[in-house]
């Protein structure tokens, strides 16, 4: 699941000036990266220019294979400098995970590089965002040192950046961090919005503490501090040395949460416990005791997240049947991390808030950094990654938790450290209450009916935090032949479903073709779309350019 081009699929909602409805309008465009248009200037590749996660992951894979494999990807990316009709590939990232919207910006973002600005609503692509500016705007911004993105014919090497950087929506500021495979292994990066009144400038600079390359998906961010997950997935080309996968999960080193003030990444304090492996984090907040003088001291950093007991997953997206079969699902959980001990770094509370599987957390936007009431996402009737199959997930349950009835719940039970849960039914028994109030609803897709990771829309003038709309994509896989194939006609539909009570499905919006599954998405504003900053040129592809001149040459 993590290979392939990164590729775009949107509904606009545009008001139609004639007769003032709302029309919804189907926006389908790939991202025009450099991998994307470097494969395509190569007619002749039988084989992906980038090597699959399979190739990183598999347990059983030989070293000499893999050296082989990464030659090839090397080579190829020098072919493209030398070679005069090749597009330069300077940057790796397929721009294929997710997207999301800072300072009159759309930015889509994968791990193996820095965000790509795309243009709403055609979904264009406009230019690689160094953390100031994007190439095609008006005018390219750079610093001593660009907050994304390295120079040099091995930058790439230096670039990976989380795929979920977060946007703070009291302040606006961007917060980010890239990893490496050279010390100190990971940085810091924090860009304020160009409008704040705030002369704060921006910030990059690294994270003392970690010692091995990791592999850093996502991470946490209150409204004061932020959360690095030194989790034991390492992403470390040593590994091939020691007879590992480049990527490889070790049961028997320690999770490490580095906790430190939001511009201070160098006054980090490191909070250990057992192995586990965290692709998303859902929210994270902060609390306080009232103190007598104005100034409150943050006295815990509290968050939730997704939370793996193995590293099985990664096999799955892969396609490769585990060594080990384990249970590999993911569950809320809930961690707190104790700041006002000076003296020891401790964990308080660390437990599941839910024994059903669950991924893809999302929060309703005005409460991500406050501690939510809710947060939504994605399960299944069954497993969400197939362990023993090697099957990636299907997500045909859409998943509505109250976490702060959980959490106090836990709290009252004393709920054991690390292995303990709050809620332990099953999601057969959470599918069958019928109780209006109970603290985990879920919404069931038709059988045979799969969704993908919903968006929370609230409602106008809405006054509670759960007042609102899920938007889901789905798809009908009768809609598929013999081999598993989608139909010439297969169409993917847009529910609209009561956020509220899980069960109320608003509108049904037939697409005009299918839209593969895919990973993240992101609801934007009107007012988002309408203050977007202008650009000189939007990035092309010189291929298709070629292609229409043939064919008006021809006609």
């Amino acid at each position: 699941m993590f290979d392939g081009d990164g590729m775009l699929s949107g509904v606009w909602f545009r008001l139609n000036n004639q007769t003032k409805e709302v029309e919804p309008c189907f926006v389908n465009r790939y991202i025009l990266t450099d991998i994307y248009l470097g494969a395509k200037s190569m007619p002749s590749l039988r084989v992906p220019i980038l090597p699959s996660i399979a190739t990183l992951t598999h347990p059983l894979r030989t070293t000499l294979s893999t050296f082989f494999k990464l030659c090839r990807f090397l080579a190829l990316i020098a072919w493209s400098f030398i070679s005069a009709d090749k597009h330069k590939i300077r940057k790796i990232s397929v721009a294929n995970t997710a997207i999301l919207y800072h300072d009159k910006r759309a930015l889509a973002t994968c791990q193996t590089g820095p965000p790509m600005r795309v243009q709403l609503p055609s979904l264009d692509t406009v230019g690689w965002f160094n953390g100031y500016s994007a190439v095609n705007e008006d005018k390219l911004s750079r610093s001593d040192k660009d907050a994304f993105g390295c120079t040099g014919p091995f930058g790439f090497l230096k670039d990976w950046t989380t795929a979920h950087p977060h946007v703070d929506p009291v302040t606006g500021d961007l917060i980010s961090f890239q990893s490496s495979f050279l010390p100190p292994f990971v940085w810091y990066t924090l860009i304020p919005k160009s409008t704040t009144k705030s002369h704060a400038p921006a910030l990059h600079a690294p994270v003392p503490g970690v010692s091995i390359p990791k592999l850093m998906h996502d991470f946490g961010v209150s409204p004061t501090h932020t959360i690095i997950l030194d989790l034991p997935m390492t992403l470390d080309p040593t590994n091939m040395l020691r007879g590992r996968p480049i990527i490889h999960y070790d049961r028997n080193s320690p999770s490490r949460f580095g906790i430190f003030p939001r511009r201070h990444p160098e006054q980090v304090r490191w909070f250990e416990t057992g192995p586990c492996f965290i692709f998303h984090t859902a929210s994270t907040w902060d609390e306080s005791e009232p103190k007598h003088s104005k100034d409150s001291e943050i006295d815990a950093v509290n968050m939730v997240v997704c939370r793996y007991t193995n590293g099985n997953m990664l096999y799955s997206m892969g396609a490769i049947e585990p060594v080990e079969k384990e249970q590999c699902d993911s569950k809320v959980y809930y961690y707190r991390f104790l700041l006002a001990n000076r003296e020891k770094n401790i964990i308080t509370h660390q437990w599941a808030l839910s024994a059903i599987p669950f991924e893809m957390p999302i929060v309703p936007v005005n409460f991500s950094s406050t501690g939510p009431k809710f947060i939504y996402g994605c399960s299944s009737r069954d497993a969400i990654f197939g362990a023993e199959t090697g099957e990636p997930m299907k997500v045909d349950c859409l998943v509505k938790m109250n976490v702060q009835y959980l959490i106090r719940r836990g709290l009252n039970e004393d709920i054991q450290s690390i292995e303990g849960c709050v809620d332990k039914r099953n999601i057969q028994e959470v599918m069958s209450s019928d109780d209006p109030e109970d603290a985990i609803k879920i919404f069931q897709a038709p059988e045979g009916w799969y969704a993908q990771e919903p968006q929370f829309v609230p409602r106008d003038d809405a006054k509670e935090e759960d007042d609102g709309y899920l938007l889901t994509l789905m798809f009908d896989e009768s809609q598929l032949d013999t081999d598993g194939h989608a139909t010439e006609d297969a169409r993917s539909e847009l529910w609209i479903i009561d956020a509220r009570d899980m069960r109320t499905v608003v509108a049904k919006i037939l697409l005009p073709q299918r839209v593969p599954y895919g990973f993240h998405g992101h609801w934007f504003r009107r007012q988002e779309l309408e203050q977007q900053r202008p650009y000189v040129r939007l990035r092309t592809d010189p291929g298709e350019a070629k292609e229409k001149a043939s064919d008006q040459t021809s006609s």
